[in-house]
């Protein structure tokens, strides 16, 4: 299961360390090469490597940070970095079947579908099965969102009235039907709209009439065909483009075709086939690939093979493996939005469980050898003076290293640039403000609740009236976020003890995603058919701010001066993009962009209006995160990884966000400044054998909200604090008057209705 989630360089105040010509000729020289010689062209240019899963292990879904979930000799079980994990308190012959991006699992005692649904959630495991209505003595739960929400499938012991439901820890939604007996859920978003299939009158009992669906807070859509009669959806992404299969023909002398679908605009595409007559697309990431399989006409092999599906063309997965070593891949199930993929294997009659990574392009020698030049030469003059300059510049604290954190290991430090401050284990952190307090979500002890985290202490902030809420954004105190509220989902703006709904633009759910101090806050309400559209809370008025001509629109950012960065789908001119990062400023929303590839995204900007968020590179090869100022879209680069993403920057234009290394693991936290990336890891002493895997926010006093976890599942937030010499404290305080100085709002406030 996939999600949005669904995040030149800048001048900074304080330029601690400077560095040699010769030095950044070099290295400047060697990312020319590297660019030149790397990067992929076309889809051509992809390419996996096969990696086989430990025998006996059932892979069922994977999740952004490469997590898998499943089943280990006949228990529910997570594949990770650290190797295989049964789940704490489940029993033999229970089922691993949906995880979420936070490690939330859900799944089934005894049988995988006509079991005992539960979920695994910080640490709690929860039999969902006995909270069910009575009638309902079968159940299981196939997905869960990043909110906590769990979709799944529940049955009576004797009769036909399957039903698949919705689960908000407040009580079960069930999925209806077109008129049949039955309807199934098979995926949820992160907005909690739903898809399946559900049946109609007529057909036979084990072949009824069915129609892919829709769910949200419109309704439930039926999704009709590509000219058949059945149709099934599989896998929906945070865009609210479905997939699945239908039929297409109706002849009563021959079969049905089965084609793969892409659902889109309110229109069903056959996505076509690798030859053959039949195919099924099981899962599609936020960029919009897609994977799944199709069959071919052929006299040797298998007789079907694993494709992926973007930019128009369906490509057979075999051709863009690295080396096969003979086997076959015959089924593509999943996939993340890092580009790993959970699929199957074939070969000499034996068939396997794998996974397939994206190798990453290697530059020829001579950009190597341009490249670790220039990094040797910055390590040698950063290694005398790098780490004393850096600790003496208080809000350009990590303001530049003198190499990065491949060649200069954190042994190479004098001492440690930052503190770590650890907040209690099940906790997420969201945002930092500039008085050190962190927002989130964490479990209270039986849900999962917004919080405010201040000075060593944890308040858990009221709800709108459901059980459950999460915290996204914190500003002066005024912390944004969503809630439970009846049936829906409704943002709301907490200041002064009290929590204010938002309410919604047109009847749908509502979500909170950022605020300023001034307690204006932006995010997305879904409207009647489903589709998110972008909102400005200000004053108590909700203000749809419009969208890039694709429709869909979503804001993730307000800064002090009321300029508003998200992500929207571009419109005709960009017929095949997911989405494009946006900046609105006085009513006007421009597009910023992408970094070559089909999809961008904002998540953070500051008073200055420089965006932080990430991108897809050309061809669509991997995920870098960027830094939009003065209207250019930059790539801050990579620890070898083809995945990053950017969520917070400060005044000063330092750059917090997650990028993944090279291989299967822990994605690590990083702070971008005066043109590096630098591993947090690398820069944090007394962390042991502890992470730090994202960092979410940064302060501008140079105060890094992140989160992290151990291999052996211990995770929590960390304050991150710079560690100034003695000496360096007038600087620093120098340093902040100047900053405060130059962070006036250079805006005027957007006008509200």
């Amino acid at each position: 299961m996939s999600f949005y989630s669904s995040f030149p360089v800048t001048r900074m105040l304080l330029h601690a360390v400077r560095r040699s010509l010769a030095a950044w000729l070099a290295l400047g020289l060697g990312c020319l090469s590297w660019a030149a010689h790397a990067a992929p062209a076309d889809s051509a240019a992809w390419a996996y490597s096969i990696n086989f899963l430990p025998d006996g292990f059932a892979p069922s879904a994977i999740n952004g940070s490469g997590q898998i979930v499943g089943t280990y000799q006949g228990m529910a079980a997570v594949l990770g970095e650290g190797g295989i994990a049964t789940l704490p308190g489940a029993r033999s012959g229970s089922f691993g079947l949906g995880i979420n991006d936070h490690g939330g699992i859900v799944g089934a005692f005894d049988s995988s579908y006509s079991g005992i649904a539960f979920s695994y959630v910080d640490g709690r495991l929860v039999s969902l099965g006995e909270r069910l209505p009575s009638s309902y003595g079968y159940s299981n739960a196939t997905g869960i969102n990043d909110a906590g929400i769990i979709i799944g499938n529940a049955q009576p012991p004797i009769g036909e009235a399957a039903r698949g439901y919705v689960y908000d820890g407040a009580g079960f939604r069930f999925i209806p039907t077109f008129g049949g007996d039955w309807s199934n859920a098979a995926a949820i978003n992160a907005s909690g709209a739903v898809v399946g299939l559900s049946t109609l009158p007529g057909g036979g009992a084990l072949t009824p009439l069915r129609h892919a669906y829709l769910d949200n807070a419109a309704g439930t859509l039926d999704l009709g065909t590509l000219g058949g009669v059945n149709s099934e959806a599989y896998d929906i992404n945070d865009a609210g483009l479905v997939v699945g299969w239908s039929e297409t023909t109706v002849d009563p002398d021959n079969p049905p075709l089965s084609r793969p679908f892409l659902y889109r605009d309110g229109a069903m595409r056959d996505l076509g086939s690798l030859g053959g007559y039949y195919g099924y697309a099981r899962g599609i990431n936020n960029a919009g690939v897609v994977v799944g399989e199709s069959d071919l006409v052929t006299d040797t092999g298998w007789g079907s093979h694993a494709f992926l599906y973007r930019d128009g063309a369906m490509i057979d997965l075999n051709t863009l493996l690295a080396d096969a070593g003979g086997w076959e891949l015959v089924d593509a199930s999943d996939i993340n939005d890092a580009g790993q993929i959970l699929g199957r294997a074939c070969r000499a009659g034996d068939c396997v469980a794998v996974r397939l990574d994206l190798v990453p392009a290697v530059p020829e020698p001579g950009a190597w050898a341009l490249l670790l030049g220039g990094l040797g030469l910055l390590a040698g003059r950063g290694r005398r003076r790098g780490a004393r300059a850096l600790r003496s510049t208080g809000a350009a604290v990590a303001a530049a290293l003198a190499a990065s954190a491949a060649v200069i290991s954190p042994a190479a430090l004098a001492a440690p640039l930052y503190g770590a401050t650890f907040l209690p284990e099940g906790l997420q952190a969201y945002g930092i403000d500039n008085g050190g307090r962190i927002a989130g979500w964490g479990n209270n002890g039986t849900y999962t609740r917004a919080f405010v985290w201040e000075g060593g202490a944890t308040a858990f902030l009221p709800t709108l009236g459901g059980p459950t809420a999460f915290a996204t954004s914190i500003a002066g105190g005024v912390v944004a976020g969503a809630s439970a509220s009846g049936d829906a989902a409704r943002g709301f703006v907490y200041a002064g003890g009290a929590i204010q709904a938002i309410g919604t633009l047109y009847g749908g759910d509502s979500y909170a995603y950022g605020v300023n101090a001034a307690g204006q806050a932006v995010g997305e309400s879904t409207d009647m058919s489903g589709t998110s559209r972008a909102f400005l809370y200000s004053g108590g008025t909700l203000l749809d701010i419009g969208d890039l001509g694709g429709g869909d629109a979503r804001a993730r950012a307000i800064n002090e001066a009321g300029v508003i960065a998200g992500g929207s789908r571009p419109g005709a001119a960009f017929p095949d993009d997911g989405a494009h990062a946006f900046l609105y400023r006085d009513g006007v929303m421009s597009d910023l962009g992408t970094l070559g590839g089909g999809f961008s995204w904002a998540n953070a900007l500051n008073d200055a209006g420089q965006v932080a968020g990430y991108s897809l590179t050309a061809g669509d090869a991997a995920w870098r995160p960027f830094l939009y100022s003065d209207g250019v879209m930059r790539d801050l680069g990579s620890f070898g990884g083809d995945w990053g993403e950017a969520h917070g920057i400060n005044a000063a234009g330092l750059v917090v966000g997650a990028s993944s290394l090279p291989g299967f693991g822990f994605s690590h936290a990083f702070v971008y400044a005066d043109g590096e990336l630098l591993d947090l890891n690398a820069l944090v002493g007394g962390l042991g054998i502890f992470t730090l895997t994202d960092a979410v926010g940064i302060d501008d006093l140079g105060q890094i909200a992140a989160n992290g976890c151990t291999e052996f599942g211990y995770c929590a937030p960390v304050l991150l604090t710079p560690v100034p010499e003695p000496a360096s404290v007038p600087l620093l305080l120098a340093g902040l008057l100047v900053l405060a100085l130059l962070s006036a709002p250079r805006y005027p406030l957007v006008r509200t209705a």
